[in-house]
């Protein structure tokens, strides 16, 4: 089936900064952290100390991709520039986000180049305590900077897109609280949560919750990874438990296809994962039609 990835990652070469300290390949596509720990990026076809956009097109060929929307995280490390030379050659064939850190003594001045110089009107801040900017700020501060209101504001008036990662119920990076205030204050700014709010299992009474209390006009949910955080195979009981909820809940228009490729190609394939929302006997085909490719370019204004 053809579609439009809304959660897929390259990096020119790994240099990520995060829980674990810094992060650095060491070919493969296996990469260490700083305490030691080991970890498998990406399966060495799509790269040995990187993914890149060549790699990244490749894959999209593959599996029927037609456009790809390309977000950050601090595990990767920023790769802004990257990202913005990749979509200049392959315009018709990826969608950049942007990623910024509010505690830059330089904030302005970068951000007046990324939307200005560089082009950038999507952003994604990966807020988890894990892969994301709350492993090294306090999550109170970073989450009431007065440059994340700057972001937002700069955002919603070039009619742009905030992409979240909140990381897992129960973590300090998971403010639902923060998030709504965000959409209410700026109703022009689109925002999407990303990984269905990274509910692992067993959670399905606090995934209607929070759905229910973020069900706003201009918020919508990618679907990535739910999977991996509910640590299933076929046939994906819990996961597809979720996409019931969010579909009875906040509705499949405000469901967003995408993978969280190319990491999770390490444990499933492209089409497990399509199978899992194709074969759940949850949405018709007016809807998969929708989650797989209107909702977002809706969503990410393309």
């Amino acid at each position: 089936m053809k579609c439009v990835d809304a959660h897929l990652h390259i990096f020119e070469r790994l240099t990520g900064y995060a829980f674990g300290g810094e992060f650095r390949p060491i070919g493969g596509g296996m990469a260490r952290w700083a305490s030691g720990d080991l970890d498998l990026l990406c399966t060495p076809d799509m790269g040995d100390t990187g993914v890149s956009a060549e790699s990244m097109i490749r894959f999209m060929d593959r599996h029927e991709i037609e456009t790809g929307v390309l977000l950050q995280a601090c595990a990767y490390g920023f790769q802004n520039e990257y990202i913005a030379e990749s979509v200049e050659k392959y315009p018709d064939r990826l969608v950049g986000t942007a990623t910024i850190d509010p505690f830059f003594r330089m904030f302005d001045k970068i951000l007046d180049r990324f939307v200005g110089e560089l082009n950038f009107r999507r952003f994604k801040l990966e807020m988890s305590c894990t892969g994301g900017l709350c492993s090294f700020h306090d999550e109170n501060a970073l989450w009431n900077h007065e440059n994340l209101e700057k972001l937002c504001a700069r955002l919603e008036s070039l009619n742009g897109t905030l992409s979240l990662d909140l990381g897992a119920p129960g973590t300090p990076s998971h403010r639902i609280d923060r998030v709504k205030q965000i959409a209410q204050a700026h109703p022009n700014l689109h925002i999407i949560i990303c990984h269905l709010l990274s509910m692992p299992r067993d959670h399905a009474q606090q995934l209607q919750q929070e759905l229910e209390y973020l069900n706003l006009d201009n918020i919508w949910f990618d679907l990535a990874a739910i999977n991996s955080n509910t640590a299933e195979h076929a046939p994906f009981e819990w996961a597809r438990r979720y996409h019931r909820i969010a579909k009875d809940t906040v509705g499949a228009k405000k469901l967003v296809w995408g993978t969280d490729s190319a990491t999770v190609m390490k444990d499933f394939t492209y089409e497990e994962l399509m199978s899992l929302v194709t074969d759940a006997g949850i949405y018709s085909d007016v809807e998969l039609s929708d989650i797989f490719r209107n909702n977002a370019r809706e969503a990410y204004r393309f």
